[in-house]
């Protein structure tokens, strides 16, 4: 077993202007060649997203976390994003990097394991469901108005926030004007 892989040094340095200096920097995924970290600080919390400099296809993933911070800004720019969503992003001596506000939530999947079990299906619940739905349509809906759409819409894209919103992430494959 190897050594849990640090954040990039640089993205830390900015967003401890952002957060306060980080209390923990946790890994929450390593895989198809790029990472995310959930860093805390006093003044808040970001999920930063890192090419993994050991990949085949580091040049890749730095590219398309260079066009997510691209997209970030024009979504933004049009009114379909808050600007306080994006934090900061930059280059590393491994490749790119980008950090974003945290949104607590769940993957879509897992919050609608309720509704997959025979007691799922009860009043509440599904008002749960309308809301959860509702919600991210409403979100796309934003994009759409603008000239864009989210391009890679699927569970791990959606999470569920404690109220029972839905927040949309991961705008690298995003499409517009």
């Amino acid at each position: 077993m190897g050594q849990t892989p640090s954040p990039p040094g640089e993205a830390v340095d900015l967003l401890t202007g952002h957060i306060g200096e980080p209390t923990r920097a946790r890994l929450l995924s390593d895989r198809r060649g790029s990472r995310v970290w959930k860093i805390q600080g006093p003044r808040g919390v970001v999920a930063l997203k890192a090419n993994n400099p050991d990949s085949d296809d580091a040049r890749d993933k730095a590219a398309e976390t260079a066009q997510g911070n691209d997209h970030l800004l024009r979504l933004t720019e049009a009114g379909a994003l808050s600007p306080s969503y994006r934090v900061g992003a930059g280059t590393w001596e491994g490749g790119r990097w980008l950090a974003v506000d945290w949104i607590g939530g769940a993957p879509l999947w897992r919050s609608l394991a309720l509704a997959r079990r025979p007691e799922g299906d009860r009043p509440s619940t599904r008002a749960r469901l309308l809301g959860i739905a509702r919600t991210w349509a409403k979100h796309l809906a934003r994009l759409h108005a603008v000239g864009w759409a989210h391009a890679d819409v699927q569970p791990t894209n959606a999470l569920v926030t404690p109220d029972g919103r839905t927040a949309v992430i991961d705008y690298a494959l995003a499409c517009g004007p």
